[in-house]
């Protein structure tokens, strides 16, 4: 037991120990706790509203716990779906894996340690909505001191059983799959298998919608005292007891559920290090299986041609992205969820007339008003994109070869804000189908919009780039770690909305300048101004950050 906790404590402090951090990113985690105080006030009030709300429409039919058990229902689902990918990316496909399992360790004392540091991520998830609304819950029920004792242990053991549960069959999947040679695609379909899910699941919902049936079937079910809380939790027993427990804390049933709760959380833990003994050294060893693929130099030979540098590093950047499961789940596949999302939301509103209401939102504004809320939009979807802020990072270790390489340091630095570019490219195709064929939007201003959206892209591309130039993260172990615990993008995003969304408040208020053509015209010769001061700085970065090697 002292040989795992051991285990355990040094995994988490590999994870979470400042040791070796710079002092930006210790400064940014300040900033963060920070900016999280009024954020969080925010946050809770919008909860206090919903919950207060609900409670008061349910509390008369007696279903008022048909919040408690939505809540735990949703949190299971997301549990589930957060443990899919941090599962697989601590227990297999991390770095230090193959260095730890030559130590004298039982899978199950291995298994445990890895499972620390992923755990911990899903109570940071489950907090930020169980805590805040089980409290409100609380405040509005006039629930005793018993409930928050109750909902403290729920709260303790509830992410136990999702994460085992998701752990378990990833675990006999990857002992008996045979997946050596297809570790990258198995990272790419777990990534990808939770976008679909939250696509589909809009998609289904939004395919299922017929308000009248739901009226309907709504007035049937809060007729009946508890018929709301069946009917949710139905399908996840233990949304159900957890519901229950709290339900009637002050009684014996309420214990009697929570014994139930915890009893099941101890089985589900005994499962895991089980399972982990018996399938986990089995699955992590079959990752690193060599390929009997043969080396064939004439098919090499074919590929190799001459091509101008500037488009060689291009490709290889591009190569990089796409072909590096995780680089590509969270620069490609992040862009592209915004766009896709808006989409779904937008095609399936269109029957109900939603598409005419946004349509006639845009008309009320006169000349403008619609091109300044589509360029600030489109800025934050562009800005959050980290394929800028992560162009120096993703090299790592190897970055030190382009400081001594034959080629110009300005073609090594713009080929990586073009790729940037490149990637914002899909975004900003997928958002002018959305305004050309399915909001519609008049050919005057989708010009001007996506005139400075290209703009604004290569405005981005270079900001990113010159920050992550400036405080590079190169020695990770785990492609996750040039996203992870990094407040670059913060900083990207304070500086791109900062500057642009005090231009825009104040473009709004000018009550003299009402001309579509012409507040264009203002925000491009902006944005060039913008462009030409960040390249002089990026210029600047890169001959001191060179010349201090060459």
């Amino acid at each position: 037991m002292n040989k795992t906790l051991r285990l355990i404590r040094t995994m988490l402090k590999m994870q979470y120990s400042l040791a070796g951090k710079s002092s930006g990113e210790k400064i940014g985690y300040v900033l963060l706790a920070i900016f999280l105080i009024p954020f969080s006030g925010i946050i809770i009030s919008v909860l206090n509203a919903i919950v207060e709300t609900l409670y008061d429409q349910l509390a008369p039919s007696g279903n008022e716990n048909a919040l408690l058990g939505l809540l735990f229902v949703g949190m299971t689902i997301v549990l589930l779906f957060v443990s899919l990918s941090s599962v697989l990316s601590s227990f297999y496909f991390a770095e230090d894996i193959e260095g730890f399992i030559p130590y004298p360790f039982h899978p199950y004392q291995l298994l445990a340690g890895k499972a620390a540091a992923p755990f911990i991520n899903l109570y940071v998830t489950s907090g930020v909505l169980m805590v805040p609304i089980l409290t409100l819950y609380g405040i509005h029920s006039g629930a005793g001191f018993t409930y928050y004792i109750y909902a403290l242990l729920l709260f303790l053991v509830f992410p136990v059983i999702p994460f085992t549960m998701m752990s378990i069959l990833l675990m006999f999947f990857m002992r008996f799959a045979n997946i050596a040679k297809n570790k990258d695609r198995t990272k790419v379909f777990a990534g990808l298998l939770t976008f679909v899910f939250i696509i589909g699941f809009n998609v289904i919902i939004r395919l299922n919608q017929n308000p009248e049936q739901t009226a309907e079937g709504a007035a049937q079910l809060i007729q009946q005292q508890n018929g709301l809380l069946n009917v949710i939790t139905g399908m996840i027993p233990t949304a159900y007891f957890s519901t229950m427990a709290l339900q009637n804390a002050k009684g014996l049933n309420g214990l009697f559920f929570l014994v139930v709760i915890l009893a099941i959380s101890a089985g589900a833990i005994f499962l895991f290090l089980t399972a982990g003994q018996k399938f986990y050294f089995k699955g992590v060893l079959g990752l690193t299986a060599g390929s009997t693929k043969k080396f064939d130099s004439g098919k090499v030979a074919k590929k190799i041609k001459t091509q101008p540098v500037f488009l060689a590093l291009l490709l290889k950047e591009l190569r990089i992205i796409f072909r590096t499961p995780t680089f590509f789940m969270q620069i490609v596949v992040q862009s592209l969820f915004g766009p896709v999302f808006l989409i779904v939301i937008l095609v399936f509103e269109s029957s109900s007339g939603s598409i005419g209401a946004l349509g006639s939102m845009l008309e009320q504004f006169d000349g403008k008003a619609p091109l300044l809320l589509l360029f600030i939009f489109t800025l934050f979807i562009l800005g959050v994109n980290p394929a800028s802020y992560s162009s120096i990072s993703r090299d790592g270790r190897s970055w030190p070869a382009n400081l001594y390489l034959p080629v110009p340091a300005k073609t090594v630095i713009f080929s990586k804000v073009m790729t940037a570019w490149l990637i914002n490219l899909l975004s900003i195709i997928l958002l002018a189908a959305v305004g050309l064929m399915v909001v519609q939007m008049p050919p005057a201003l989708f010009t001007a919009w996506i005139t400075l959206t290209f703009l604004a892209s290569w405005f981005t591309s270079l900001v990113g780039t010159a920050l992550d130039l400036n405080d590079p993260k190169l020695n990770w172990t785990d492609e996750q770690e040039v996203f992870k615990s990094r407040f670059i993008s913060l900083i990207a995003l304070l500086i791109e909305m900062g500057t642009f969304g005090f231009i825009v408040l104040l473009l709004w208020n000018i009550d003299s300048l009402q001309s579509l053509w012409m507040t264009s015209l203002l925000l491009a010769l902006l944005l060039a101004f913008a462009i030409v001061i960040s390249h002089i700085a990026l210029q600047k970065l890169i001959r001191t950050k060179f010349l201090k090697t060459r």
